[in-house]
């Protein structure tokens, strides 16, 4: 059997296909489980913790599996783990222990799935509490979808998990005869939710006659910074080969979170209302690869508990960066090897054929000025049948991310070493 090419997209995006065809439902009829999201889920602390801790160690393999001398690099660890999390609802045998060994899942599928809607629920209920002394809190967007063929049997407990922890059931639609228009509308769909961030996630030969299933989920982000830049100039930005170069950097002062440590500096830069902040480390001169070799959910807690709130004038530079990057490759050396090949066991999402990925896509989207942050992201995988007070200036290459503040979890996480 011939994979179809690999592509980096935006959203999260889960295709599946199979030989066979058959049409019996309408098309529009939703394909969904009876039952309702469940919207407060009992999750013990230990496993929301374990959860939170598990896609941050699942971030910063990922980091290394994707960063390259000398560039830049910008993916959503959230997305791209809230989007397996969907497929992994229906791996089973070693494919799904691999999967959860890439994903860093340390939860059975049974406290899993309820950890994740927990997450899901709680971040957005932080990003509309009301801003103390006025403005706007903070957007956040995280939603799933999905499109199914009709007539198609897929299996009943995996629709219950779309449907009670990720708030989605599916479209009825015809791929075998209409791969081109449903193609239009997922893409539609992901721009719609992105706010026109992430715009033609699917390529035209990933949605074929072939395709059985796309579940997709679209995270979009934006806050203005607590405290806004006041102006801004060109400066200097010191690169890792020892160079410079000119850069806009803003200037404010601030009252953040700051440590100054042996071979780095963080300061955690608070958005409107304080849930959502983005941490950024510095490195010191010639300590860059060490510092960021040291990156884990360890790591990033002794950072966060050696944070203390001062007064600084803040240079950050204004900066703005897009990225798509194939996933394949990082998740098979992370060991997730059977699910791309024809050992894959996805029979908890349909007997019907069985089911391989083909390909996994990202892409991710981010714009940093004086006023905030504006970021969006998307994850795409493929399945197919077998076959003033004190100066603080960031003028060095840099580590960034923007996290949750209260579980820590993060969203977006990346570098600039060559902005």
């Amino acid at each position: 059997m011939t994979s179809p090419r690999r592509w980096l997209l935006p959203s999260l995006v889960v295709a599946l296909g199979f030989a066979g065809c058959s049409s019996a439902a309408p098309p529009g009829e939703r394909i969904a489980s009876a039952k309702a999201r469940v919207t407060k889920p009992d999750v013990p602390a230990e496993d929301f913790a374990a959860l939170v801790a598990g896609n941050t160690d699942f971030a910063a393999s990922m980091y290394r599996q994707l960063s390259k001398p000398g560039e830049n690099l910008l993916f959503s660890p959230f997305s791209i783990s809230h989007a397996f999390a969907m497929v992994y609802a229906g791996a089973r045998g070693d494919t799904g222990s691999q999967m959860a060994q890439a994903l860093h899942f340390t939860l059975p599928q049974e406290r899993l799935h309820p950890a994740v809607n927990a997450l899901n629920l709680a971040l957005q209920a932080r990003a509309k509490a009301k801003v103390k002394g006025g403005g706007s809190p903070p957007t956040l967007r995280v939603v799933n979808a999905a499109w199914g063929q009709q007539g198609y049997a897929f299996e009943s407990p995996f629709l219950d998990v779309l449907a009670q922890h990720y708030g989605t059931g599916m479209y009825a639609v015809d791929f075998i005869t209409k791969p081109k228009s449903i193609r239009e509308d997922i893409n539609a769909w992901v721009e719609a939710q992105t706010l026109g961030r992430i715009q033609d996630l699917l390529p035209a030969d990933l949605v074929t006659p072939d395709t059985r299933l796309v579940l997709a989920n679209a995270l979009y982000f934006k806050g203005e910074w607590q405290e806004s830049f006041a102006n801004t100039r060109q400066a200097p930005f010191h690169l890792l080969d020892g160079g410079t170069r000119q850069v806009s950097m803003m200037r404010g002062p601030i009252t953040a979170p700051l440590l100054k440590g042996g071979d780095f500096d963080a300061v955690a830069i608070p958005y409107k209302g304080q849930a959502f902040r983005m941490l950024v480390i510095v490195p010191h001169e010639g300590r860059f690869a060490q510092v960021e070799s040291r990156l884990s959910a360890d790591f990033l807690d002794s950072i966060r508990a050696g944070l203390r709130s001062s007064p600084i004038s803040l240079g950050l530079p204004r900066f703005k960066v897009t990225q798509a990057t194939p996933l394949d490759e990082s998740l098979e050396a992370l060991g997730m090897v059977d699910a791309f090949s024809e050992r894959a066991d996805l029979s908890g999402v349909s007997r019907q054929e069985e089911l391989m990925i083909s390909a996994a896509q990202h892409q991710a989207f981010l714009s940093v000025d004086e006023r905030g942050t504006e970021a969006a992201a998307a994850t795409a995988v493929v399945i197919v049948r077998e076959s003033a007070p004190e100066p603080y200036v960031v003028d060095r290459p840099f580590l960034f991310l923007i996290e949750d503040v209260e579980t820590k979890s993060v969203l977006f996480l990346g570098r600039l070493v060559n902005p």
